[in-house]
């Protein structure tokens, strides 16, 4: 039977009585079962994600933005490395315009990084209500085995007659 993902309410086509409302496919499940998020999760996302734009960050699963969040703040250290390479490079042979040019493109960069770092930290604090100082594997599979276990528990409700 289909059920609600929301509310485990069966559902006339699309339509869930109790919620009100019109289901996308991913909200209709079978049996009272939960919505599943843990078997979207496919990996870690590639690097390259992290430049997404903030509508598409948006779009993306929570545990796949946490995952972003550990790359975006590592891109942003790297670079944040390379303006100290800089100013390591500036103090030994003096201002000129290469490195000038290196300090402007390094400043750019590590802008760039920090307000993508914002943009994923802010898009998780909307949804969990704050985000984590440090995104580690052990951070990471504990938010696995967490949306694991809370699929498990079906929406049942036992009828009573008096």
């Amino acid at each position: 039977m289909n059920t609600c993902g929301f509310c485990a309410s069966d559902i006339n086509d699309k339509y869930c009585n109790f919620c009100q409302m019109e289901l996308d496919d991913k909200h209709i499940m079978q049996d009272g079962k939960r919505l599943n998020q843990a078997k979207k999760f496919l990996g870690y996302p590639d690097r390259t994600e992290v430049y997404k734009s903030t509508k598409e960050l948006m779009k993306l699963e929570t545990i796949h933005l946490l995952c972003l969040l550990r790359e975006a703040r590592s891109i942003r250290a790297e670079v944040y490395k390379l303006r100290l390479l800089r100013h390591q490079a500036e103090e030994q042979q003096g201002m000129n315009n290469e490195i000038e040019s290196l300090e402007n493109y390094t400043y750019d960069e590590y802008e760039s990084a920090t307000r993508k770092v914002w943009v994923i930290e802010n898009i998780i604090k909307d949804r969990l209500g704050y985000f984590p100082q440090k995104v580690t594997n052990n951070f990471l599979n504990m938010y696995l085995e967490r949306m694991e276990q809370s699929e498990k528990k079906k929406m049942f409700m036992k009828k009573t007659t008096n």
